[in-house]
Formats: C-alpha cells, sequence, structure tokens
C-alpha cells in the first residue's frame, strides 16, 4: 500500500472550531528562502492537476460516446427481440408443419421455408451481436480513458508531495486540506461509476502542538496573558491507494458494471429459465427494498438527532466508523462460516465449477460449430429444354456466373470432398433457386394462369415499340433525303433572283409600282429565297415586322403567306400604304428596306438538315454505330443491336441505349420470354422442386448435427441447475448474509464519507477565511441522501410489485422472453441514466475542489 501523508489543514478543539493567527512557526530556517526560489517541483504540481483535468474531459467525451451508443442499442433491440421472437414461434409452426407433411413436396417447401426463417433469424442475429460488439468497443475506449485519468490523479498526488518541502507549515496546512476535499470528490466518483475506490482518506489527530497565541474565541480560554500556551489539536489527512479494494471486479449498481449488463443482457433469458430468473428478480427486489429502507431509517435517525456542532457530527462519523467495524467483523465471521462450509463440501463446489465448465464448454461448441456440419455429396441436374437454357442465360448479368451452373451445357452440379460445409452446398442450391425466380420474373409457378396478363402487357408494349421504331426509321430516312436534297440548293441563285426582283420593281413607274402583280413578283421571288436559305441553313432573316401585337421574322411573315409582303411586311416597312382596302402608294424600295429584305442569319432554334439528320439517326439506332461523328448512311441490323449490346436487354436495350430499334429488340425478347415461361413452367417447377428437394436433404443432416449440439447444451445446463440448486441448500444462508452485511456497511462507509468530506469543506473554509461559517451544509447533505432514499424505497417498492406481476404474467401465457428482455435493457436504461447523474453531481464537486487547489498552488507560484 503506498501512502502519502500531509500536514493539516484544519483546527479541532472539544467538539467547537476555533481560529487562530500565529499559532504555526512561519519563520522559515536557513536556506528556505533559496528553496522557494526553485518553484519547479509546484510548476509540476500545478500542470500535473491540469492533466487530471484534461483526461477526466477525455473520459467524458469516452463515457459520452458509450451513452450514445447505449441508445442505439436500445433503439434497435426492441424491434430485433420482436423479430427474434415472432421468428421462434414461425419456426415452431413450420417444424409442426413439416413433421405432419403426407408428401415430399409438401415437406420440401416446409424445409425451405424453415431454411428462410433460419436464414432471416441469423441476419437479425448477427444485426443484434453486431450493436453489441460496437458498445463494447465504446466501453473499451471509455475504460482506457477513464483508467488514464486515475493514474494522472495519482501522479498528481505525488506531485503535490514531492512539492512540500518548498512550502512553510502554514502553507502546507492549507495544501493538505484541499487535497482531501479532491480526494473526497474522486472517491465519490469512484464509487458511482466502479462501486469502489482505491482512494482511502484517513483523519487522523495529530499530537499536541502547542499555541503560542491566544484564542480569539473567548469561550475557548480565559487566559489572558499571551505567553500561556494553549494546546490544540489538528486533523492529518493520510490519502492512501489501496488496489486491494478493487479486488472482485466492478461492484453491483455501479455505471461499469450497468454499462456491462446492458451489453450482455441478451444473454439473461435462454430457452425454459425465464421462471428461474424472473424469480431471482424478485428475490433481487426485495433484497434491495430491505436495504434500501434501512439505509432510508439510519438516514432519518440520524436527522433526529439535530446535530448543531462539528463535535456532533464528528460523533455520529465515529459512531459509524464503529458500525461499519462491527459489520465487517460480521462479515468476517460469515466468511469463516463460509469457509468451513467450503472445507465440509469440497464435492459441492467441484460439482458445480465442473457442471459449469461443462456448459460452458456445450456452448461455445454450440456456437462454434452450428450449421457447420460437412458434407460428402455430390448432386447433378440438366436443363434439357433450349428456351429455358435461354431464359436462365438472360437473368444472368452481362459479365457474371452462378455459382455451380455451367451455362454452355446448362448443368447445375456440386461436388465437394468430405469435411465440406453442408450450408456452402446449401449456398449454392440458393443461387440457383434465385436464378430461377430470376429466369421467371417472380411468377408463382403454381398459379401460371397470373403470367398471362403479363404477356398481354408485354404484347402490347412489342407493338408500341414496333409503331415507334417504323415512325423513327421513315423519319431517318426522310431526314437523309432532305439532306441530300438541300445539297443541291443554290442559296447564291435564290438570293440574285430576289434582288433582281426588287431592283425591277424599283424601276417601275409609279403606277405600275401599285400594281399588285408587280408587287407579287417581288414577294414571289422573296418566298423561294427564304425557303431555300431555311432548307440549306436554317437562315431566317434578321429584320422584323410587326402587325398589332403580333411580331415574326420577316421571312417567317412571307413563307407564312406571300400576301403578308403587301400587307404586313410593306406596310411595317412604309414602303406600301392602302387605302380603303386599295393600294395607295407603292414607294421604292429604299437599300436599309433591302438589306432587311435580304440579309439572313442562323436560327438556333431551327435544326440544319445535317442536324436533322443526326438527331433521327440517333433516335432509331443510337450513336454506338456512327463512324466520327456522322449520322448512319445504312440501317442497322437486329443482330449487331445484340452483338453490341452483349445480350444485355434489360440494361442497355430497354433503357434506349440502342434507340427505338435496341426498344423493339427488347420488347419482343420480353414477350417472347414471358411465352416460354408460360409454354416451359412444368420444367421451371420441377427444377425448382429438386433444388428445393435437395436442400432439404442437406438441411436433414444439419439439423441431425444441430440437434445434438442443442442437446448437449440443455443436459449440461440441467446438470449445472441441479449442482446450483445442491450448492445453494447448503451455501445460500451465508451467502446472503455476507451479501446483507456489505451492503450495509457499504451505505454507512457511502454517508460516513459525505459528512467527512463535508465536514472537510466546512472546516477549510473556516481556516481559510477566518469565520466559522455554516453546519447547514452538513445536515441538508443528509436530507437530501434521505430523499434520495426514501425514493429509492419507493422505486424498490414498484421494482418487487412488478417483479410478482411478471411471474404471474408468466404463469398465464402473457409474459416473454422478448418481454422481458425490452423491459430489461429499459430498467438498466434507467439505472445507468440514475448513476450517471450521481457520478456527474461528484465531478462537479471535484472540479469545485480541483479548481480550489489549482488557485492555491498558483498562489504558492507567485
Amino acid at each position: 500500500m503506498r501512502k502519502w501523508t500531509y500536514l493539516v489543514a484544519t483546527l479541532l478543539m472539544a467538539g467547537t472550531t476555533a481560529t487562530f493567527t500565529g499559532c504555526i512557526d512561519t519563520d522559515e530556517p536557513e536556506g528556505i528562502a533559496e528553496l522557494r526560489g526553485a518553484k519547479s517541483e509546484l510548476i509540476k504540481a500545478e500542470s500535473a492537476v491540469k492533466l487530471v483535468e484534461v483526461e477526466l474531459q477525455k473520459a467524458k467525451v469516452a463515457e459520452q460516446e458509450l451513452i450514445n451508443a447505449g441508445k442505439e442499442i436500445a433503439n434497435k433491440s426492441a424491434e430485433i427481440n420482436l423479430k427474434l421472437e415472432e421468428l421462434k414461434v414461425k419456426l415452431k409452426e413450420l417444424e409442426v408443419e413439416r413433421d405432419q407433411a403426407t408428401t415430399a413436396k409438401a415437406k420440401a417447401e416446409a424445409e425451405a421455408a424453415i431454411a428462410k426463417a433460419d436464414s432471416e433469424k441469423a441476419q437479425w442475429e448477427g444485426e443484434k451481436a453486431l450493436i453489441v460488439e460496437q458498445y463494447k468497443e465504446k466501453m473499451l475506449l471509455a475504460e482506457t480513458a477513464t483508467a488514464k485519468a486515475q493514474d494522472a490523479y495519482k501522479q498528481a498526488m505525488e506531485q503535490i508531495e514531492a512539492s512540500k518541502v518548498l512550502l512553510t507549515d502554514e502553507e502546507q496546512l492549507r495544501l493538505n486540506g484541499l487535497q482531501a476535499q479532491v480526494a473526497y470528490a474522486k472517491r465519490a466518483m469512484d464509487l458511482a461509476m466502479y462501486g469502489y475506490s482505491t482512494t482511502v482518506v484517513t483523519r487522523v489527530v495529530s499530537s499536541e502542538v502547542e499555541n503560542s497565541s491566544t484564542t480569539t474565541n473567548p469561550e475557548e480560554s480565559t487566559e489572558t496573558n499571551p505567553s500561556t500556551p494553549l494546546t490544540t489539536k489538528y486533523y492529518i489527512y493520510q490519502i492512501t491507494e489501496n488496489p486491494k479494494l478493487s479486488v472482485g471486479g466492478y461492484r453491483k449498481g455501479s455505471l461499469k458494471k450497468l454499462q456491462e449488463q446492458l451489453a450482455e443482457y441478451s444473454d439473461k433469458v435462454a430457452d425454459n429459465n425465464l421462471e428461474a430468473v424472473l424469480d431471482n428478480e424478485l428475490k433481487d427486489a426485495e433484497f434491495s427494498l430491505e436495504m434500501t429502507q434501512k439505509y432510508a431509517d439510519d438516514l432519518k435517525a440520524i436527522l433526529d438527532n439535530e446535530y448543531t456542532t462539528v463535535a456532533d457530527w464528528e460523533a455520529e462519523v465515529k459512531k459509524l466508523e464503529e458500525e461499519i467495524a462491527a459489520a465487517k467483523v460480521k462479515e468476517q465471521q460469515y466468511n469463516i462460516e463460509e469457509g468451513k462450509l467450503e472445507v465440509a463440501n469440497p464435492k459441492l463446489i467441484s460439482d458445480l465449477k465442473a457442471t459449469g465448465d461443462k456448459w460452458e464448454s456445450a456452448k461455445n461448441n454450440q456456437n462454434a460449430n452450428k450449421d457447420k456440419a460437412s458434407t460428402a455429396a455430390t448432386y447433378s441436374k440438366k436443363v434439357e429444354a433450349e428456351s429455358v437454357k435461354k431464359g436462365l442465360d438472360d437473368a444472368i448479368p452481362a459479365g457474371t456466373t452462378v455459382d455451380g451452373y455451367n451455362s454452355s451445357t446448362g448443368i447445375f452440379s456440386y461436388t465437394y470432398a468430405k469435411g465440406a460445409l453442408i450450408t456452402k452446398a446449401q449456398d449454392k442450391i440458393d443461387g440457383w433457386i434465385k436464378l430461377i425466380d430470376e429466369a421467371t420474373k417472380g411468377v408463382d409457378l403454381e398459379n401460371i394462369e397470373w403470367a398471362k396478363p403479363q404477356l398481354s402487357t408485354a404484347l402490347a408494349a412489342q407493338k408500341k415499340a414496333e409503331g415507334d421504331y417504323a415512325k423513327d426509321y421513315k423519319e431517318w430516312e426522310d431526314a437523309m433525303a432532305a439532306y441530300y436534297e438541300s445539297l443541291e440548293i443554290d442559296l447564291e441563285k435564290s438570293k440574285t433572283a430576289a434582288n433582281d426582283a426588287i431592283k425591277k420593281y424599283n424601276g417601275l413607274k409609279p403606277a405600275d409600282r401599285k400594281k399588285e402583280a408587280n408587287i407579287d413578283a417581288v414577294a414571289t421571288a422573296l418566298v423561294a429565297y427564304y425557303k431555300d436559305a431555311l432548307a440549306k441553313e436554317a437562315k431566317v432573316t434578321g429584320a422584323t415586322a410587326i402587325k398589332g401585337s403580333d411580331t415574326k421574322k420577316i421571312s417567317a411573315w412571307l413563307i407564312a403567306d406571300a400576301d403578308n409582303f403587301k400587307k404586313v411586311v410593306g406596310v411595317d416597312l412604309s414602303f406600301i400604304t392602302w387605302d380603303a382596302g386599295d393600294i395607295a402608294t407603292a414607294n421604292v424600295i429604299s437599300s436599309e428596306n433591302i438589306e432587311k429584305l435580304i440579309g439572313v442569319e442562323r436560327d438556333i432554334n431551327v435544326k440544319t438538315p445535317l442536324d436533322k439528320w443526326k438527331s433521327a439517326s440517333t433516335t432509331v439506332f443510337s450513336d454506338n454505330f456512327n463512324s466520327d461523328n456522322n449520322p448512319r448512311k445504312t440501317s442497322v441490323s437486329k443482330e449487331d443491336v445484340i452483338a453490341a449490346a452483349g445480350g444485355n436487354h434489360e440494361d442497355a436495350l430497354k433503357n434506349g441505349d440502342y434507340g427505338s430499334l435496341g426498344k423493339m429488340i427488347w420488347a419482343t425478347a420480353e414477350t417472347d420470354s414471358w411465352q416460354a415461361i408460360i409454354d416451359q413452367v412444368e420444367t421451371y417447377k420441377a427444377l425448382k422442386e429438386a433444388f428445393t428437394a435437395q436442400k432439404a436433404v442437406e438441411q436433414t443432416a444439419l439439423d441431425k448435427v444441430n440437434a445434438a449440439l442443442a442437446d448437449a447444451v440443455d443436459k449440461a445446463k440441467k446438470a449445472n441447475d441441479e449442482a446450483q440448486a445442491a450448492y445453494n441448500k447448503v451455501f445460500k444462508e451465508v451467502k446472503d448474509n455476507i451479501a446483507k452485511v456489505q451492503q450495509e456497511y457499504g451505505n454507512n462507509e457511502t454517508i460516513k464519507g459525505k459528512i467527512e468530506a463535508e465536514i472537510t469543506t466546512y472546516l477549510n473554509n473556516n481556516f481559510t477565511n477566518g469565520d466559522l461559517g455554516s453546519l447547514e451544509a452538513i445536515k441538508n447533505l443528509v436530507k437530501e441522501e434521505h430523499l434520495t432514499a426514501l425514493a429509492g424505497v419507493t422505486a424498490a417498492k414498484s421494482d418487487v410489485a412488478k417483479a410478482k406481476r411478471n411471474i404471474e404474467k408468466l404463469a398465464a401465457g402473457t409474459y416473454t422472453n422478448s418481454t422481458y428482455l425490452t423491459e430489461s435493457l429499459a430498467n438498466i436504461q434507467e439505472n445507468i441514466k440514475v448513476k450517471q447523474a450521481e457520478y456527474d453531481a461528484a465531478k462537479a464537486d471535484y472540479d469545485t475542489a480541483s479548481a480550489q487547489l489549482k488557485a492555491l498552488l498558483a498562489i504558492f507560484l507567485k
């Protein structure tokens, strides 16, 4: 045991506290001034205290992540447990159905359903195991973080001890008191976290010290002569570490123990042991009620004493120490009694251990070997019908294969050497059945009539696809012809003709220009020019004309109707006027207007003949067959498309990757496949039934091995239950007594530690501030603890009542493993929440004391 002993921070006098000045000889021995200049040890101490805070913060972060992981378990486990319970019931029903099957087909179907339910059950169990494993990883991280914080705390205390040689006696007194406060808070944190604390704080009354000054409290001394010595007593706080207190691991009810229970809660119940679990829950609840009630009564008795002085509370601490000592004597006596029973009954102990080991071994063996039976079977089945082979081949994605199926020969097969797993063969069969389902598009082969509407739909889709292809093909042909025709257009010739017509018009006399025939001649030449520009290069006039609220390109007005030249364009350009329905004037067309009539530009909204051809080619054939980004000049064959698509109708053809031709090919193949399914339904059924039957054969062998494993576990458990019952008959009473007395002195140690911590804080404040302060904090602490205990009594009574109700529900058949697991999970989560709050409160006290300790060290460093 490592011990750190410090000088005292507080003064104790006959049940009262007195303030004193000059009671400590602060004259520094020779050489101390030089030592106080070397502050490196104090600096290290201050840094060490700060490091504890850093590590505690890291531990807090790790704990929060653990809390979040716990919530994840809570959120998912209820759903998973419900699913597992449903599957458990379903499996029992299917097993009955299999056992009562009168035909091989019915039995095979039941076996297949059982295999599917088993697979689903394994998936849910795997998901459950995963979230638990993730939680355990967080647990390990949190434990590592808290362990680092513990080490940092120990190192800080050691560093403070090393720095004491630099301090005066008075400084050591103040430091020791604050260290005690920190230690008490640390103990409270440990008790909440682990259920134990290896930190031990012992208050020792110092030897009598002569005080050379007079007291400031006249009630404590009537001496008026300053030279008369005053005898005083001090507390020395001895802070020690006792690793033995951690023996046995986390205590029941501690935060860490609850976290372990959360990770293992689903292991508490197994088939057929729920009744025993609920009986134990009731006994635990009754024991908790008894202990909590006693604790509440003890706290009430303390409050009834109406303590008013430190001496009163010190007396209570002394009383608690005596009760703790007496309880520990009882514990020793019970331990001796237990030892005698162990000597007298070695077989009960060895039988319990042996049967427990055997049960654990059987469970491990089951977990390691379940579904791992081996086979030496050989199996082969050939598909004869070519349409079925094609259907199977089409269902296999391009570039992949189906394990055990040779698409070239149409043979399904597996051959394994002795020792290969049955499940490996079953996985292969599952792949075959899945392939059949894909090939038959998920149709219920027993009700093939349901496939006929699908065939009708496919035929309609094929007809539409054929129509779309015919239309697109015609548009491609027309666009290609239009392109070659556009090459023959002489746009310059048309332009010249239009200019010549305008020139001729302008050369006429005014009376002749008014003649509609002469105006129409210009319009006709312009229309021809505009059509050629549009057809050859997708060009239109840049200038526009307006009629009312309608604005259009000049070329658009004329192509739509040549009369618009004299009725719209000429009017808008102001070279033609009308009067009562007749042309009033027909002026010369100005050079500015000639430019508007003749000037054309590219219309981005109109495709060129080449663009139209390319678009039509893409629509019907796609761009997969183009050369140098040019449209197709010749058609594409179905064989070319299928070869290019790799036969992957679903992904490439159906989605239009090969144009409307590809869609038509896919639609035709879809119709053919539905027809083939209907035509070959008996072949597909026979294949599926054969595979299902083969899997059932393998499952029978697997079930036999699994049943033997389960039977071994059941027998080992039964033997362990019998050994436990025999052991309990002899040892239960003494073990219950030990547990009871440990709980009793544990409660006393809890309240004793809290009272001592408050006394230390009170006395430290008096020492530092020079006033007596108030003792209400101690009383209030006990009151708060009493209220907490009373709340615990209420909760314990509720737990007892609930445990009794659960036993009644189990007898009535309305309480299941799933119900228990859900409730157990909720209880653990609530207990974690309560214990976390207790830890947080202790941590807050620690932070306060630590801050005071840092502040004091900072003062010493000035």
